[in-house]
This record gives C-alpha cells, structure tokens and sequence, in this order.
C-alpha cells in the first residue's frame, strides 16, 4: 500500500442524505476529506443510492426482500431499537421504524453475505477493510478472513451509549464486541467512547486510536434579519427523541428558563420514540406554546434553525461524540454539552454541564439570553476551537492509522 494512496474498502450503512444521524453525515466528511488526500475509495451500502458520487465509488448490496420496493433506503435506521415493524413504503430514513430483533440478525447477516459477493469483482483493487459502526462489523469479519486484508473498526456509537440503562442487544453488544476483536485497529470518536471499550467491552486499548469528528471550514456570519419568532430568544435540542439523548431534560430546563424568560421559545428538533410522551409532558406542564416541536431536520432547515437559535443544549446522558454540537458552533450559536460527551473533549469553551443538572442548564441558557457580551465571547472562543477540528486533520490521522495496519 502506497502512503500516500491508500485504497480502501469502507463499509457502511447509511449516507446523506439518507442518513438518520451523525452516522451517516460522519462517513460523508471522513470520505470526502479522504478523497480530497488522494484515497481510493470504494463504499458499500444496504441500498441503492440514485445520485453519483464524484469522489469514491459506491457498490450497492441491497437485496429486494428486505420490503423497500424501491431499494432506496437501509432496511433499518442506523439507530433503531428492536420493537416493532412497519409496513410504511414511503418512510424517510429518519423515520424508519424498528425491526424484530430477529429481522434485524436476519438483514445483517445478509448484508454481510451482499458484501462479499458484491465486492468479490474487486479485491485486487483495495488494500484494506474499514468498517462503520456495527452493522457493518459481520461484513468485515468475513472480508478479512477470506481476504486476509487489514480491517478498521471504526465505533460512532455502541448499544452501551444507545440504551444507558442496560438492557440493550444482547446480538448487537454481541457483534460489536466480536468485531472489535477481530479487527487490525479500532477508532474510536472520543477518549470517552475509547474508556468505554475498555471498560465495557474489555478491548485491548493498546488497539484503540481516537480521531474525533469534524467539520469542513467555512466563512460564516450569522444572519437573523430572515427569520421566524424574530421577537423571541430561541433555545434549541436537535437529535433523535430518546432517553439516551436527554431530550426530558431539556424540557425541564424550559419551565425553568420560562419563569425569567416568558417569551423564550424552545424548539425540539427530530424524530423518535418519546415523540407522543413528550407532547403529554409539555401539554401537562401547560407549556404547549413555549415547544415546538419541528421533527427532523436536515440541510437547509437544519442550517436555519441553527441560525435562527440563540442558545443550542445538548443534554444526553451518553454521547460519543455529539456532531451537531460542532455545527451549531459553526452557526456561531453558543453551546450548552453534557458532561459525558465526546465532543466536549475539543469544545473545552463551550459550557459543560451534568446532564442531570436542570438548574445549572437553565442559569446558564437565561445568562445567554440576558447577556449577549458573554454570549459572543463564547461563540468568539468556539469558532477558535473549530478551526482545529476539521475533516482534513481526522483524514491525516486516518491515514496514519492505515499504514500502521498495513505495515
């Protein structure tokens, strides 16, 4: 393998804009910065994706059994909790409903099989295996074994962070603990996602190197002259409606900025399954007119309504890194982070909180609307803090890491 033209084989699971989290617009930065450092990029998906891509190639490994008549979306969301099935055609991928624990072994198993037909046509041309998260593990596992090519284990997330209760997967811990056994090297997206590993699933941490999560640079001003509630401060969580994400939370911490701050307006920004029980909670607090909630968003609404906020929380109880935190700082909006997040560990600026804390969370989010001095002077210090998280210093990293495999 040339250094300086690494040829990979990634596995994954999802892309935008098919993509129901950080998860899918993670592979999207790490591949284009890749790319943009002369990487030859081939990339498996569990479904068809229509557009071209002009910088890797993509090798779809879809079977049309899994339901979707048109092959255009992952037989389940990169997220999803084992509970129930849906018979809904015309879901997005963010909507995309849970699968009986067996229909998900079922479909993995599957797509690991796809893989390895489907790339059978080109394994002179890559020199190596990295694999996303744990969908893409089973896959891997067997391309290594028939190949005998380095394989990456790439941990966005693991059952522990997706249920802190507990009592997630056995299968999926299963697989993820398989798979990181197997592999060469393992990224993890956080120290606090690689303290984890160690601590949980018992991984040697001398195979764990940890390359945080980026952004792509961008010249950028805040703009609100175009925008909605213009007399109101906004205060906004963006992520999927879990217990994992915190989201209980913030509403919370709204009833108490509301007794200082009247007209504040809180927006809840995505899907999931909290969505109703979290309606009754607002209506039952009498707080219905001070949440709204906007589903899922992405690109330009996403865009906007980070523009449009005046404070963005991000209260989950287990976060490995938290992208959208880096987005909304991007969108020069200051931050709010759970402790117990990885992204935190590079936006040492933003305001650092246990998630539990609700009175903390809400003194902080009333001195940003009531002091703008010390909002702009945190937007000031995280705006710093970006210029050194960016794609192309996770791909430099990424590229270390594939001559250390392969060598």
């Amino acid at each position: 393998m040339s250094q300086l033209k690494p040829k990979v084989l990634m596995i994954g699971w999802e892309y935008p804009p098919h993509n129901s989290g950080g998860l899918g617009v993670a592979c999207q930065g790490i591949t284009q910065a890749l790319a943009e450092q002369n990487a030859e990029i081939y990339f498996t998906l569990p479904y068809q994706l229509k557009q071209s891509l002009g910088h890797m190639k993509v090798i779809n490994c879809y079977d049309k059994s899994w339901g979707n008549e048109n092959s255009s979306l992952p037989p389940f969301g990169a997220y999803s909790q084992s509970v129930h099935q849906s018979n809904d055609k015309n879901l997005d991928s963010h909507q995309l409903r849970a699968l009986p624990q067996s229909d998900i072994e079922q479909k993995v198993e599957e797509y690991a099989q796809l893989v390895e037909e489907k790339v059978a046509d080109h394994e002179n041309e890559f020199d190596l295996i990295h694999a996303h998260d744990w969908m893409s593990f089973p896959a891997a596992t067997k391309l290594k074994k028939k190949t005998n090519k380095p394989f990456i284990a790439h941990v966005h997330s693991t059952e522990k962070d997706r249920i802190p209760n507990g009592y997630g997967s056995n299968y999926i811990e299963k697989t993820e603990k398989e798979g990181m056994e197997i592999a060469d090297q393992i990224v993890a997206v956080s120290y606090y996602t690689k303290r984890l590993l160690i601590d949980y699933y018992q991984i040697d941490p001398a195979k764990i190197q940890v390359i945080h999560n980026g952004v792509f640079p961008t010249k950028y001003h805040k703009n609100k002259s175009d925008s909605f509630a213009a007399k109101r401060p906004i205060v906004t969580f963006m992520g999927r409606l879990t217990n994992q994400k915190g989201v209980k939370y913030f509403i919370k911490v709204g009833r108490k900025v509301l007794r200082k701050i009247p007209k504040a307006l809180f927006i809840v920004a995505g899907s999931g399954h909290l969505y109703h029980e979290l309606l009754l909670q607002t209506a039952n607090q009498q707080l219905t007119a001070h949440v709204l909630f906007s589903g899922f968003v992405r690109g330009v609404q996403k865009d906007k309504l980070l523009d449009r906020s005046d404070v963005f929380i991000m209260p989950s109880l287990s976060e490995p890194f938290g992208l959208v935190a880096l987005e909304a700082a991007q969108r020069q909006t200051p931050v709010i982070l759970s402790k117990t997040s990885g992204v935190s560990e590079i936006m040492t600026s933003a305001v650092k909180v246990d998630f539990w804390d609700e009175d903390k969370m809400a003194v902080e989010v009333i001195k940003f609307l009531q002091d703008k001095g010390y909002s702009q002077q945190v937007v000031a210090r995280q705006s710093q803090e970006l210029s050194q998280a960016t794609w192309s210093k996770s791909a430099q990293k990424l590229k270390k890491i594939y001559s250390q495999a392969f060598f």
